[in-house]
């Protein structure tokens, strides 16, 4: 006689992280302005979002919705004389789907694809065109260790379509071939947290 059995689990949660993006260097305005200096260095963020996580005894599968925002405030620019602080400001809507793998005991690696939708971009110093393609899309991966219903993750994400944003001008200059790198090449630390219900599960012999 065979007898297999088959057990899954599911949870809801909630998470919360901090981010570092090195997106927004800005690139060919050498031409018009002169004397610049417009290194972002990293910009810093953070993010909170749900999550249901399926337990499928070795692996998982973990779909979630999270609000990403960033803030690069390090770079300067000499324009007409002075020196102005930039700030670049990004806010999106990330949907990953991650596939996880359970090592030992609570440590796992994941990685899958990542859905984003850019909801603004913006700078106090360039005026910016537009984006016409919101919609990007990144790989995702990373580790985790999980004690209980909580759980610590190391990620990076890469970003698999280039973005640019288009200057259009810096306080009334023209800039005619500015543009700003948008690709995501971002590392973050995640706490999560499982509610203390479950939303399915199914055993069968």
């Amino acid at each position: 006689m065979l007898n297999t059995t088959l057990y899954s689990q599911g949870n809801l949660g909630i998470s919360f992280g901090l981010s570092d993006d090195s997106f927004g260097s800005i690139e060919n305005i050498s031409s018009t302005i002169d004397n610049y200096d417009l290194d972002l260095k990293n910009a810093t963020g953070f993010q909170f979002g749900v999550y249901t996580e399926i337990d499928l005894i070795t692996f998982y599968i973990r779909p979630e919705l999270n609000f990403i925002f960033s803030k690069a405030n390090q770079g300067s620019a000499l324009l007409s004389g002075d020196i102005l602080k930039h700030n670049l400001k990004s806010s999106e809507i990330q949907v990953p789907i991650i596939f996880g793998y359970n090592i030992l005991g609570p440590l796992s690696i994941f990685g899958g694809p990542s859905f984003k939708y850019n909801l603004k971009t913006s700078s106090d110093i360039f005026n910016l065109e537009d984006i016409k393609d919101k919609y990007i899309l990144s790989l995702l991966l990373g580790s985790r260790i999980k004690m209980r219903s909580l759980g610590i993750d190391l990620r990076y994400e890469r970003g698999l379509n280039n973005g640019e944003l288009k200057i259009i001008n810096a306080q009334g200059l023209n800039i005619p071939t500015g543009n700003i790198d948008s690709t995501t090449n971002r590392f973050s630390i995640l706490l999560s947290y499982d509610l203390p219900y479950d939303i399915f599960s199914k055993k069968n012999k």
